[in-house]
């Protein structure tokens, strides 16, 4: 009897084994299988993976294509400190996979080093940089998703500490289409990268949604960026098209602009929708550019010029901003048909557009150079009154000389009362603010 009880004990302890003992082998197994599934392919092979969890890093130097069986969810986790895909060949695809990479490093999850590479429906959880691409053209990230998920450092994360989502060094001719990145450094870092497309992504709690440098040849599209410090920055760049973007509410920082140009030339911004930013559009030392037929909706301000020459502006629509424009040595700009909804002009011949031109006034700009604190005073009674004395040359001053007396159709459409009650509120605050430092000052007295 008792060896009877024994038996079906050692039975029973044999099934308990299989049962937890099979899991982590078959785990090893995928862990082992997925790289040497990727050294036994022969180029040109697809890869269908089924269901399950996989261990990286993985190197791919052979052109294939990696993707999840249909309906079926499959996951690359890294927790090693080098890139948790390297990419080394031309005309590899990646499909429908979650990369899991999140130990706070200097190695990215996804490294491209290799041409005609696409990445599509990855869904990138990184410590580092999301996707990097080195002397990498002709590629293509699309419908992927890229998040912050440090873990493991000491301390907590500043955003610029981060990695950018996707990250280009001398790579040209790349497309990114669909997109989401969240929480990052950049969204989209160009640098030394020429003819790359941007289109439809969404940015979203970043530094720069889009971030241009030493680029020419780029398109900006289609894309949505919200509460970033700033939407789209270009910087040292030359022919660069911003067109149909929604950049909105970024408007934390004291440097937040919804698109900045900044020593940028020959670039095209048209049918842009700039609302909730602390300032709507910023542009420095850049010349030559074409701005137009944007709506510049409830911003603090509108537009700034900064050492801004050359530049052309029409058929912009500035609408609900606290200040619609400022400007300081910025000369030879042509503004022609714009509306400004702060300024009353005069239609004499019934064409829609002021007899009487709109001049945007540098005193307070040239002010606040000077003397950073007046910056308090901004909007007050007393800066609208001493801005209304200052007349000197009067003819360098950038000036719409035919603003539209009416906004277009287009640009009645984007005003929410939502933004122009938002434009009321911080006018009153301001006006507050500017009693209480004349009442202050009247009582010190």
């Amino acid at each position: 009897m008792k060896n009877v009880q024994k038996s079906i004990l050692l039975v029973l302890l044999g099934v308990l084994s299989f049962i937890y003992i099979t899991p982590s082998i078959k785990a090893e197994k995928q862990a082992k299988d997925l790289q040497s599934l990727i050294n036994e392919a022969q180029p040109g092979t697809t890869i269908i993976l089924p269901q399950g969890i996989y261990e990286g890093p993985i190197v791919i130097d052979k052109p294939l294509q990696l993707e999840a069986k249909s309906g079926e969810e499959v996951t690359i986790n890294n927790p090693s400190n080098k890139p948790a895909i390297q990419i080394i060949a031309n005309d590899v695809a990646l499909t429908r996979i979650t990369i899991r990479d999140e130990q706070v490093k200097q190695q990215p999850t996804v490294l491209i080093q290799a041409d005609g590479v696409l990445l599509d429906q990855l869904h990138i959880h990184t410590g580092s940089f999301g996707i990097k691409m080195r002397k990498a053209d002709y590629g293509e990230v699309r419908n992927t998703s890229i998040v912050w998920a440090g873990k493991g450092a000491k301390r907590s994360i500043k955003m610029s500490d981060k990695g950018n989502g996707m990250d280009l060094y001398d790579s040209d001719n790349n497309m990114f289409y669909g997109n989401t990145v969240i929480a990052m450094h950049d969204g989209i870092y160009m640098e030394n990268s020429d003819n790359n497309l941007v289109e439809e992504n969404h940015f979203e709690r970043l530094r720069y949604g889009v971030h241009c440098m030493y680029t020419k040849g780029t398109i900006i599209r289609h894309n949505i960026g919200r509460l970033n410090i700033t939407g789209a920055m270009v910087m040292a760049a030359r022919k660069v098209e911003l067109s149909n973007n929604q950049f909105t509410k970024q408007s934390e920082n004291v440097n937040s602009q919804g698109i900045l140009l900044f020593d940028a030339h020959e670039i095209m911004v048209f049918d842009n929708h700039l609302e909730g930013n602390r300032v709507g559009l910023y542009v420095e030392q850049s010349t030559l550019n074409r701005i137009t037929n944007n709506s510049i909706v409830g911003n603090f301000i509108g537009l700034q010029l900064l050492d801004a020459e050359n530049n052309t502006m029409s058929g912009n629509q500035f609408i609900g901003n606290v200040a619609s424009a400022a400007s300081r040595n910025s000369v030879n700009n042509t503004l022609d048909g714009n509306y400004w909804d702060t300024f009353q002009g005069i239609d004499l011949d019934g064409d829609g557009k002021s007899e009487i031109s709109y001049a945007i006034n540098p005193f307070f700009q040239s002010l606040v150079k000077a003397k950073p604190g007046f910056q308090l005073f901004f909007q007050s009674p007393g800066m609208v009154f001493l801005e209304g004395l200052y007349q000197s040359q009067k003819e360098q001053w950038a000036s719409d000389a035919s603003p539209l007396m009416e906004p277009t159709e287009n640009a009645r459409l984007v005003i929410s009362k939502q933004t122009l009650q938002h434009s009321a509120i911080i006018g009153v605050l301001l006006l507050c603010l500017s009693m209480l430092f004349i009442y202050m000052g009247v009582r010190k007295r």
